[in-house]
């Protein structure tokens, strides 16, 4: 019996793994783009802008609390790089492209003297944000159990 039905049982496991790879993509998708969402909503405020000679600015950033948007510089340099390991293996990376985006973040030695080791995270509390719909989509994408 196991000699007659080995092509069957190939075609079932193949299949399975294929659905498994696709999935593990299309996870690794979703929650790339809900980290990048995430970690931009963190940026607060809107852009200063100029009406009539005049540049409306907005409050002034609180140490440990997430940058104020000035430009949007930073919002629009948020993105995700995909990588492929191997078999069901998936990851990707989020940051900022600006060489700013470390000092804002980790403050200390990455940011300016004059910034007197002030820091304004944005990316950690996106992270917390994650950690939470992290296990849904991937329940999603892999499978119910």
């Amino acid at each position: 019996m196991i000699n007659t039905n080995l092509t069957l049982v190939r075609q079932s496991v193949t299949k399975a793994a294929t659905s498994f790879d696709q999935g593990a993509a299309a996870a690794r998708d979703e929650m790339m783009m809900t980290l990048i969402q995430l970690t931009k909503e963190e940026i607060k405020g809107e852009r200063a802008y100029t009406t009539s000679g005049k540049t409306r600015y907005y409050e002034t950033a609180t140490d440990g609390e997430p940058p104020q948007n000035r430009t949007g510089t930073l919002r629009r340099s948020i993105h995700g790089q995909k990588t492929d390991k191997g078999f069901g293996t998936y990851s990707a990376i989020i940051g900022p492209g600006v060489v700013y985006g470390r000092a804002l973040e980790l403050g200390g030695e990455y940011a300016p003297a004059n910034w007197g080791g002030k820091r304004f995270p944005y990316m950690s509390p996106a992270f917390k944000k994650f950690q939470i719909v992290a296990p849904t989509i991937v329940r999603k994408h892999i499978g119910k159990g």
